[in-house]
């Protein structure tokens, strides 16, 4: 597709290119040191105040959880600041209407847009878990990589959902911050649903996160995500569906 090659090179060129994978690679680095550092921390807090109590010696678990608890607050939420102005932006601009003068269909113009979004958290993501796990490994000669990356498969399924809801805002209206802020809104939501009920906590996508962080911590196995998982993959199905079919009735 010649439009997505578009998108693909417009990333290139912005700071998208550099900003994105360096969270997660900061997220890699940060994570294995603070697990590894912070019950050091703790014990030289409670000698000073002549507390005395035995802490835990830190393990990859730690390294893994924290990266993950990064990965579905502050990951998720760069997912969404950063795909809020995916269509609203251009709208806003005006450049859409110039580059629907050209032979290509509206909903070529959405999905491509999807798949550049998505390519580039998709990358940036594994790039993020590879630095997470092989620094985990030097600080603590342990992890296992199979279970740490079907982790990562979980919370990338997460992230295109994301990126798929805060496209279809961002296709609804013309200005980015209502599509940014409408899409926080669904996204805090999404996030309290599984403690609403036992039913919500077995098919909510967000339980995705939930099954991806057992999975490294009791060997859960990755087919227990299977129901949030194709939720998800519904979810980001009718998104894709809606915003072709908002955008293709949209005057710009």
């Amino acid at each position: 597709m010649k439009f997505l090659k578009k998108e693909l090179n417009e990333i290139l060129k912005t700071y998208k290119i550099w900003v994105v994978p360096l969270i997660f690679v900061f997220f890699g680095f940060l994570s294995p040191i603070t697990a590894k550092l912070l019950p050091k921390i703790v014990e030289s807090q409670m000698e000073a105040q002549n507390i005395t109590m035995m802490l835990p010696v830190p393990s990859a678990l730690e390294s893994f959880a924290q990266y993950f608890k990064n990965l579905s607050q502050i990951g998720a939420l760069a997912v969404i600041l950063l795909s809020m102005g995916l269509v609203s932006e251009e709208k806003a601009k005006g450049t859409l209407h110039l580059i629907l003068t050209k032979p290509v269909s509206r909903s070529s113009v959405i999905v491509s847009k999807f798949l550049a979004q998505s390519i580039l958290f998709v990358v940036s993501v594994l790039i993020g878990g590879a630095v997470c796990f092989l620094y985990t490994y030097v600080l603590f000669n342990e992890g296992n990589l199979g279970q740490f990356s079907l982790s990562i498969i979980l919370y990338i399924f997460y992230y295109i959902l994301l990126i798929a809801m805060t496209l279809f805002f961002s296709t609804l209206f013309s200005n980015q911050i209502a599509s940014g802020g409408v899409s926080l809104i669904f996204f805090f939501i999404l996030t309290i649903l599984p403690g609403v009920s036992t039913l919500l906590a077995k098919y909510s996508p967000y339980a995705l996160t939930t099954i991806a962080d057992n999975i490294v911590a009791k060997g859960e196995a990755f087919t227990t995500g299977g129901w949030p998982l194709f939720v998800s993959l519904v979810l980001i199905a009718a998104f894709l569906f809606l915003s072709c079919t908002i955008f293709s009735h949209q005057e710009l």
